[in-house]
């Protein structure tokens, strides 16, 4: 089964042209500045993901190719930012069971 994420819901973020700075419930404040970081950021930012999306999304976007492997370092990402608890596992969204 194929995880699915979202923003915690006490986490409070904005983006500016430095980056996305994101404060955690702790108090923490992470600081997102590369441009695949932040558009997987901004994609959770709009609606919970999967793993699959995420990485289907970053490959189009960035035009890397199917021999190039993003699923390993956004399986990362994401778990880093589960880690510090500013991402957590959710439900499939109804509307997006097929």
């Amino acid at each position: 089964m194929n995880p699915w994420f979202q923003i915690a819901d006490d986490v409070f973020f904005d983006e500016n042209i430095e980056g996305v700075f994101i404060l955690s419930d702790s108090g923490e404040v992470y600081v997102l500045e590369d441009d695949v970081s932040k558009a997987v950021w901004n994609m959770l930012a709009d609606s919970p993901q999967s793993l699959e999306e995420m990485c289907q999304h970053t490959k189009q976007k960035f035009n890397i190719g199917d021999d190039d492997h993003v699923e390993d370092d956004i399986r990362d990402f994401v778990t880093a930012l589960s880690k510090i608890g500013v991402l957590k596992e959710c439900m499939v969204p109804a509307d997006r069971i097929s």
